[in-house]
């Protein structure tokens, strides 16, 4: 298969399921919304004067809230509720979380949008998870359906900050509310029409391929042990994505030990490279590793972060440190664009069929969890010393630790 020819590419569009197919647009409408939001927030309130604390809080009460509300999806997805219907209460959630920002001047309001915000991502993320493998085929496996749906959560980012980042340009940064409103709503206008598949025990390739004995009282516990490995590195992984999504901005526009401070109009376009790598990478990476067995794949990817996360650190110590924080984007978008499908993909494959929501529910915990602490202990670190020199260092660390927890991994 060539992957750069187009017609290659809109053949194999068409092979996939029409419902599948939906969903895939969904993620891709969402995370055109989404990617304003999330990346470019925090330089929209910390030129409002809010402190990098202030704004590692706000992103800890989105993680509560998303944390109570997983649990509640997840207990929802089991018992086959549909999850186009999570899907569109996520949407209306968003739009009230877009209409507080927008008006937002000041911490009590920033909070408050974040509130709903995480309540949003809580029901969103364990819903349209789990609908990739229900939607999938005999023709297209699970792995292939997260490599195609993570790729269109990657361009979808990449082009909501883009716009974003024409916003600021032109000094209307919350644009990106509007933007993601106009989104959720068309979300909910597309689910409507065209109904994906729904029942989770329908996907009779999933019921095959579990080997589990539902009846089995040690099933409920052994399951989410045998989980721990992949939910350890999950955690840490899903923490790195919260430092990039809200301290990488906040450290390029404080500028580090050495290296000079950026205005906002050049944070944004570092951030837009940085997801436009990923954007371009998500696929052929996918596609590439489609057939590793997931300890080999968790170790790759831990690998590329900590090189990635070395020449972040080294950055801080040189007045041009840009070229190696570009160099250093290479590396972690790889080791992104190894985990996100995979982990996906892992989890699923590894729980039983009767508990698959509170597993995919549980994995999207990982991402509220590692939102809730994270955030305002980095927030700590950067305002004590000024930069996020030392954020960059542990990160590396970590990595070095987790390397060998990955051969457990199945």
């Amino acid at each position: 298969m060539n992957l750069v020819s187009t017609s290659s590419l809109r053949n194999y569009w068409e092979i996939l399921p029409v419902s599948l197919r939906l969903i895939i647009k969904a993620r891709l409408w969402t995370a055109i919304g989404a990617g304003g939001v999330l990346y470019l927030s925090p330089i929209i309130f910390n030129s409002l004067g809010l402190s990098a604390e202030q704004i590692g809080s706000g992103i800890t009460t989105a993680a509560f809230t998303g944390i109570t509300t997983r649990i509640g999806t997840g207990y929802l997805l089991d018992r086959k509720y549909s999850y186009t219907k999570l899907i569109k209460l996520a949407c209306l959630i968003s739009i009230i979380s877009d209409c507080i920002f927008f008006y937002s001047e000041n911490y009590l309001s920033y909070l408050s949008g974040q509130l709903f915000l995480g309540a949003a991502a809580g029901i969103y993320w364990p819903s349209i998870e789990l609908a990739v493998p229900l939607n999938c085929n005999n023709k297209t496996k699970s792995n292939e359906g997260y490599a195609i749906a993570r790729s269109a959560d990657a361009i979808g980012i990449t082009i909501g900050v883009l716009i974003g980042a024409i916003g600021i340009y032109f000094r209307s940064p919350r644009i990106i509310y509007l933007i993601d409103l106009i989104c959720m709503t068309y979300i909910i206008v597309l689910i409507k029409l065209e109904k994906p598949r729904e029942n989770i025990y329908l996907n009779t390739k999933y019921n095959k391929e579990s080997t589990y004995k539902e009846s089995s009282r040690i099933l409920n516990f052994r399951w989410i042990i045998n989980l721990f490995p992949l939910l350890s590195i999950t955690l840490f992984v899903t923490g790195v994505m919260t430092l990039l999504q809200i301290f990488l901005p906040l450290d390029l526009a404080n500028g580090g030990i050495i290296r000079k401070a950026l205005v906002e109009e050049e944070v944004a376009a570092f951030i837009t490279l940085k997801l436009f790598l990923i954007a371009i990478f998500q696929w052929p990476v996918g596609y590439i590793i489609r057939n590793k067995n997931s300890s080999d794949k968790f170790k790759l990817c831990l690998i590329s972060l900590l090189i990635g996360f070395i020449f972040l650190s080294i950055s801080n110590f040189l007045l041009n440190g840009y070229i190696l924080i570009v160099i250093a984007f290479i590396p972690i978008t790889i080791a992104l664009c190894i985990f996100l499908p995979s982990a996906s993909d892992s989890i699923i494959k590894s729980s039983p069929i009767k508990y698959r929501g509170s597993a995919i529910a549980l994995y999207s915990q990982c991402f509220g969890v590692s939102a809730l602490i994270i955030p305002w202990i980095a927030g700590k670190l950067i305002d004590t010393n000024n930069t996020a020199f030392q954020v960059w260092l542990i990160v590396s660390l970590v990595c070095i630790f987790l390397i060998p927890i990955c051969k457990i991994i199945k």
